[in-house]
């Protein structure tokens, strides 16, 4: 792509993106990341390419999936910023305000680069906790209408292109994506420009992003903000469409005010500001707030012209719900900030799968692994459940049983400390099951990669092996070549800590070694990710990780979003037959039981009560097409 570039002077769409996914994993030669975004200048940026690579660098960010009711509009008040102007925190106070009058916001940004004071800046000032995570944020979110997304957060990939852009000390096509990389994709959405060129460009982006309404804007001055000194350019999306139009402060009914009366200052000052607006201040500022805010409103809906939005905006000020808005975000956002609550519960998977992720970087590191020739064959997965359902006899079982093997677990505590893996191992191969699932991680778990590898030992030597399960935390590739040099079949890929494309990756990897993954889901969201990625094999799970709570019919609602060629099995919390009979009567070919077999004093028995078939057949209803 960058001899193209260079040679030509041109790239398709999807050979940008191609190379913003090999910059953000992280693989990309710092040099040709150079070469390529001084070759790939904003001039060259069309739409498409834009789009791209906006895409791309989403795909890298962490997940952050929001869950709206039919008709229910996410808002985001963003702009580029490097307008040269040093202006209030205009956006930032808006978003408040927005979410005050009822709609959810969240608001995407960062620290200043050229300003006194950014979006992030100011809200650290107001004592907000920067560092939620995305579900952390959907939380807060729900709490208060408003949470703040913080870039530095939610992208870590582009500590990959840092160097490269610092020490370019130009503007490329990174300078433009941040409004157009909010993780939690919103509906609706204001963005600013710092350059009028880009107006048409960013509103073509907004539009094949498929947004339900935006506006893009661009001041006569040049401001990335709806200006309260004179007119301001605008590119209104809507309906698959873009209208350009000039609006200003009269059709706000409001006054003019020069540039210098919302100039911006430090963050202290920039904060007290804001709480004298939010406290009913009139002046400059709270006019500046109340042109973005009743923008926002009126895309969204709330209010038939910008006038009417207005006094809807100018409400939620005066009858103290945006304020009450800040203070509900500063203290929801702080009940994720170094709390027992936080560690052992709230943000146990981000713990886990941030604990694994150190441990392996530093174990690969120490302990390369020897060729894969010499790991044992392959027992393909689905193929096995589909044996496994034949059951023993001549009555074929209700469902394929994945029997878990697993000594403690966070919600728990220590299930069955002592448990001899192999024993356990072949009870359950004697009781029919199609998978035995083995917990390697250590910490949480108290399991290790020698667990599987003495179980995939003991099973092998049965005539019709089960297939063996690697259930752990994993977060790169060196885990699945571990997992297949010690025998593994199969690995367990969670869509809740891993973005799209590295998810999309990892399935590629183990299909290489032979093993299909069964991939995790528990939001609708991520339903929708794993499909993307390609899964075969998607397991719903009834426990929240985050929260420890079990919800027995979210496999009821996510199947049926599930096409019927997918094999779907439904993980945690079955505990008695009639558990098994629904699974299969809403569509699941198999079932994950740990907990359960691990307490039961007669696993085999157990396991013949949850699975084995009857002469009658399991009546229900019906698993419908996706």
């Amino acid at each position: 792509t960058v001899k193209k570039l260079v040679e030509s002077g041109v790239c398709t769409s999807k050979e940008a993106g191609d190379s913003v996914r090999e910059i953000m994993s992280g693989s990309a030669n710092p040099v040709l990341t150079s070469s390529f975004l001084t070759a790939l200048s904003l001039d060259k940026c069309t739409p498409d390419i834009v789009s791209a690579v906006a895409d791309s660098m989403r795909s890298y960010s962490l997940p952050c999936k929001p869950e709206l009711k039919n008709g229910e509009d996410l808002l985001d008040i963003v702009g580029t910023g490097g307008d040269g102007f040093d202006t209030f925190n205009v956006s930032t106070t808006a978003g408040i305000v927005v979410a005050g009058a009822g709609l959810k916001v969240l608001k995407h940004g960062n620290r200043s680069n050229a300003s006194k004071c950014g979006s992030a800046d100011i809200l650290e000032a107001m004592g907000a906790n920067l560092q939620v995570n995305g579900d952390q944020a959907c939380k807060v979110m729900e709490k208060c209408g408003f949470c703040f997304l913080f870039a530095q957060k939610f992208h870590p990939s582009m500590k990959h292109v840092a160097g490269v852009r610092r020490a370019l000390g130009v503007r490329t096509v990174f300078n433009i994506l941040g409004p157009l990389t909010n993780p939690a994709r919103p509906t609706v959405q204001l963005t600013g420009v710092y350059s009028k060129k880009l107006g048409p460009l960013y509103a073509n982006v907004l539009k094949n992003s498929g947004m339900r309404r935006a506006i893009v804007v661009h001041s006569y001055e040049g401001l990335d903000e709806i200006s309260p000194a004179g007119p301001t350019y605008a590119w209104l999306v809507e309906d698959g469409k873009i209208s350009e139009k000039t609006i200003s402060p009269k059709d706000f009914g409001l006054p003019i005010h020069a540039l210098s009366t919302v100039a911006g200052k430090e963050p202290e000052k920039n904060k007290q500001t804001l709480l004298d607006v939010l406290g009913g201040k009139k002046g400059p500022h709270a006019d500046f707030v109340l042109l973005n805010a009743a923008t926002a409103l009126w895309l969204a809906g709330k209010g038939k012209d910008f006038k009417e939005a207005t006094d809807i905006a100018r409400e939620s000020i005066s009858s103290g719900r945006a304020k009450a808005v800040l203070e509900g975000y500063i203290k929801w956002s702080n009940e994720f900030k170094d709390s027992k609550k936080t560690k052992s519960a709230g943000n146990i998977l981000d713990t886990i799968a941030a604990h694994r992720t150190k441990v392996i970087k530093e174990l690969s590191e120490k302990v390369p692994l020897p060729k894969l020739q010499l790991a044992s064959p392959v027992t393909p997965v689905l193929a096995r459940i589909e044996m496994g359902k034949m059951g023993r006899g001549k009555i074929p079982d209700i469902v394929a049983l994945m029997a878990e093997i697993k000594r403690a677990s966070p919600s728990t505590g220590n299930i069955n400390a002592n448990v001899n893996v192999v024993e356990q191992a072949l009870l359950y191969a004697d009781a029919g099951a199609s998978v035995i699932s083995v917990l390697t991680e250590p910490k949480w778990f108290k399991g290790t990669i020698d667990d599987l590898r003495a179980v995939k030992g003991a099973v092998m030597k049965l005539e019709n092996p089960p297939a063996v399960l690697l259930k752990d935390f994993v977060v790169n590739e060196y885990q699945i070549l571990q997992a297949r040099y010690n025998g593994a079949d199969l690995v367990l890929l969670i869509v809740a800590i891993l973005p799209l494309e590295k998810l999309k990756y990892l399935i590629n990897v183990s299909r290489s070694l032979g093993m299909e993954p069964l991939v995790e889901v528990a939001q609708e969201a991520e339903v929708k990710t794993a499909l993307e990625a390609g899964a075969k094999f998607i397991g719903i799970n009834n426990r929240d990780l985050k929260t420890f709570k079990v919800d027995m019919s979210r496999t009821d609602r996510l199947i049926q979003s599930i096409p019927k060629s997918v094999t779907v099995a439904a993980l945690s919390g079955i505990k008695t037959r009639s558990d098994s009979e629904h699974y299969v009567s809403v569509g699941c070919k198999a079932i994950l039981v740990g907990t359960t077999l691990m307490k039961a004093k007669d696993p085999k028995a157990k396991a013949a009560e949850l699975i084995a078939g009857e002469e009658k057949k399991v009546r229900g209803v019906k698993r419908k097409h996706a």
